[in-house]
């Protein structure tokens, strides 16, 4: 075979010796230490809830900014509402008015043809005359140079008609079927006329 064989034949033996001799020894020393790792390894114990430490609960968290808060508008109700009852006006309180005073007629100083002489309050004056009559009364006023009917009144069955031509005249008729009576009165010449006259 060669010079060589013995050598590498002793090596081998060697190597298998060397594998033989250190799986023994780890297989004594796992042997050894079963007992060791057995008692060093507690048996598991049950977990009960009360031996665990009570957790407090996470904070709430604050935001930064504060929630804008939203109001909602009242709902109107669907009931109807009564309808507003409007106070009439209280009626208007007239304090009655004082009646009218005819002005005061100043007293005649003197009479003139048959005529009442008044002095106004300027200085100036008027002349007041009634005319009776069958047919009826008639009362005329001459002032400023103007004549005026105060009132014509007939009497009976007569009738009454009146008439101005012009501002210094005025003209009042007492008539019926059978005749008529008039008074005629007119500022002439800076004084008063007057006239009765009866047409059958």
């Amino acid at each position: 075979m060669g010079s060589g064989w013995p050598f590498r034949a002793r090596s081998l033996a060697y190597v298998g010796g060397w594998f033989v001799l250190t799986a023994a020894s780890a297989a004594v020393v796992w042997v050894g230490l079963g007992p060791v790792l057995a008692t060093a390894v507690p048996e598991p114990v049950p977990l009960r809830l009360e031996a665990l430490p009570p957790q407090l609960p996470e904070p709430l968290v604050t935001p930064s900014r504060p929630v804008p808060t939203v109001t909602l508008p009242p709902v109107p109700s669907s009931s109807p509402q009564p309808p507003a009852t409007l106070a009439a006006p209280a009626p208007a309180r007239t304090s009655p008015s004082p009646a009218a005073k005819p002005p005061a007629q100043p007293s005649p100083a003197m009479t003139v043809d048959g005529w009442q002489v008044f002095t106004e309050s300027d200085g100036s004056r008027s002349y007041l005359r009634s005319f009776p009559t069958a047919g009826g009364t008639a009362v005329i006023r001459m002032a400023n140079e103007r004549v005026y009917l105060v009132s014509a009144t007939p009497r009976g069955d007569y009738q009454v008609a009146t008439s101005q031509p012009d501002p210094e005249r005025v003209v009042v008729q007492f008539h019926r079927a059978s005749d008529q009576i008039i008074v005629d009165a007119i500022w002439w010449e800076g004084r008063p006329y007057s006239e009765v006259t009866t047409v059958r």
